[in-house]
């Protein structure tokens, strides 16, 4: 049963993937994302429909199929040769990936016994298919922001206030249901939240909206020190709308590893040439990538520096 589940999952993941991949390819800055959907879908808008890039050849079903076209394609269009872009599988096999990923992720979180570790076989309460859900549509959202930012160094606000509607439905679940999850489990580091929370902001409502003001707040400090040439108020909104998701202190670590991972990306791109001082260098990839290092690996790295101080 779990394996017809996850593999179902799996496909799924694929088709959101390439949806997600028509998204992002359509979208310009002088469009709103969520108009990229209905685009081809007017006859006389047929020449937006699916087509190659280079070309303009209209793409048959049977070069749609998610993945599978790529490969029996070897990456090249069918009609004049020219090779697809690596975004098409990359993004894909990411929303399969996490498809898959979030409910096997969020089952070792909650623990390997109870209710939760029931997904597969159906035995856990209908609000928790909804958490996942939810979630998993946070990250395809973080997943067309880190496409978007670095093909057009911007963030799109729709998708910033998707992800803030998305979290109010996450926090309103956990809320609502949180008496039924493990102890220790509100914040992606678990009891070593408690050391730079003070009480009253220990609450699921007050954790959360401490982390959107804490993030929001920091990176718009931070947006006015650089005049807007370092950091763009996209990822201003962005680090609100997922510090809400995060929630506080969560948001704080994230920022942390955000900013580690933009100082060795940066210093890459420029020791191989690639960038030099004063260019644009897209930051919504770091602040994504310090989210999901937070949700994965925040309670371990906290363990291991704990431990080194004998804490």
């Amino acid at each position: 049963m779990s394996i017809i589940f996850y593999a179902s999952l799996f496909l799924f993941g694929l088709a959101a993937g390439s949806f997600l991949n028509a998204l992002t390819l359509r979208y310009s800055p002088e469009r709103n994302f969520f108009s990229c959907i209905s685009l081809g879908l007017s006859p006389d808008r047929a020449g937006r429909r699916s087509h190659c890039m280079q070309c303009r050849a209209r793409l048959r079903w049977y070069e749609l199929i998610p993945l599978v076209s790529f490969m029996l394609q070897r990456g090249r269009c069918r009609s004049c040769g020219a090779r697809l872009s690596w975004q098409y599988p990359a993004i894909e096999l990411a929303a399969a990936a996490l498809a898959v990923g979030i409910p096997i992720f969020f089952s070792a979180w909650y623990g390997s016994a109870g209710w939760w570790s029931g997904i597969a076989t159906f035995e856990a309460p209908g609000w928790y298919y909804g958490f996942l859900f939810l979630w998993y549509l946070a990250a395809l959202a973080w997943l067309a922001i880190v496409v978007i930012d670095i093909r057009h160094y911007l963030v799109p606000d729709e998708l910033n206030v998707a992800l803030l509607a998305l979290g109010v439905g996450i926090v309103a679940l956990l809320a609502a249901y949180g008496g039924a999850l493990p102890p220790f489990r509100a914040s992606f580091l678990k009891h070593y939240a408690l050391l730079f929370s003070p009480s009253f902001l220990q609450g699921t409502l007050a954790m959360h909206l401490a982390g959107a003001v804490a993030g929001g707040m920091f990176f718009w400090f931070l947006s006015l020190l650089a005049r807007g040439n370092a950091m763009g108020l996209g990822d201003v909104k962005l680090a609100l709308a997922s510090g809400f998701i995060l929630g506080f202190p969560d948001i704080a670590l994230a920022a942390m590893f955000a900013f580690i991972a933009g100082g060795a990306g940066g210093g890459f791109l420029m020791a191989t040439g690639r960038k030099k001082i004063g260019d644009k260098l897209p930051f919504a990839p770091f602040l994504v990538l310090g989210f999901v290092a937070t949700i994965t690996l925040g309670f371990p790295i906290l363990s291991w520096y704990f431990e080194l101080l004998n804490f």
